[in-house]
């Protein structure tokens, strides 16, 4: 079992905004995060081209989806800046907050004051989830092509799991308490790495999915959900 002793320091990240109303700053056209050296951020990129292509009215599932990007490259802006921080012993010992020296970090446009608030940004993406797989559930129960009803489920069949370890892994943050321990932070950072691309993959599949389906039903009043691409 994983046992993580974490630093109660407490990064700061100026609030400049909140992010998730922030869907017009993305730019599809930009390059992509290093997939290698920046993989959450990566993963969310690739949600948002995908969110990008939909108009957002009367869709929330595109919403939750975009909301689920955007809070994964928080998280990793704020987990890359803290560990950066305490490797590097840079905090005054009476104060736990950076010193001077460590302005590179606070620079950093993450809206994370510290590990509660990562904590609670886990528990908005496992909200955000339930609603992609509620509307996915109505759409799958409403569209008359078979094949197209077995790729949504499929895509949306690992949500739920993914979901619950994104839950155990905030407990385990939400848990630790002391000093700082490098090897329980990596070991706590890489699985936060491999469940952000993981849940990031499965909604992004869920998402065309659900639009293939929904090209089958425009007639059908039960389905509230339109996919219309922008222009």
């Amino acid at each position: 079992m994983l046992s993580l002793t974490v630093n109660t320091c407490r990064p700061p990240g100026p609030s400049d905004g909140d992010s998730d109303t922030e869907e017009d700053t993305f730019d599809i056209n930009a390059p992509p995060p290093d997939p290698v050296e920046a993989p959450i951020e990566h993963a969310a990129y690739k949600l948002r081209q995908e969110t990008a292509k939909f108009v957002e009215e009367d869709n929330d599932m595109i919403t939750a989806a975009r909301k689920i990007a955007q809070k994964f490259q928080q998280m990793a802006k704020y987990t890359k800046g803290r560990r950066e921080i305490l490797e590097l012993g840079q905090t005054d010992e009476e104060s736990c907050q950076p010193r001077a020296s460590t302005s590179s970090y606070i620079s950093e446009k993450s809206d994370f004051n510290s590990m509660t608030d990562m904590i609670k940004t886990c528990r908005e993406i496992i909200a955000l989830t339930k609603t992609i797989q509620k509307h996915a559930n109505m759409i799958s129960m409403n569209c008359p092509d078979k094949r197209l009803v077995y790729s949504l489920a499929n895509s949306m069949e690992p949500i739920g799991m993914l979901s619950q370890q994104l839950n155990i892994i905030a407990s385990v943050k939400a848990a630790a308490t002391g000093r700082y321990d490098e090897a329980a932070e990596v070991e706590a950072d890489e699985m936060l790495t491999v469940n952000a691309q993981n849940l990031m993959k499965s909604v992004r599949n869920t998402v065309r999915a659900s639009e293939a389906c929904s090209v089958k039903m425009l007639s059908n009043p039960n389905v509230k959900l339109q996919f219309k691409r922008k222009k």
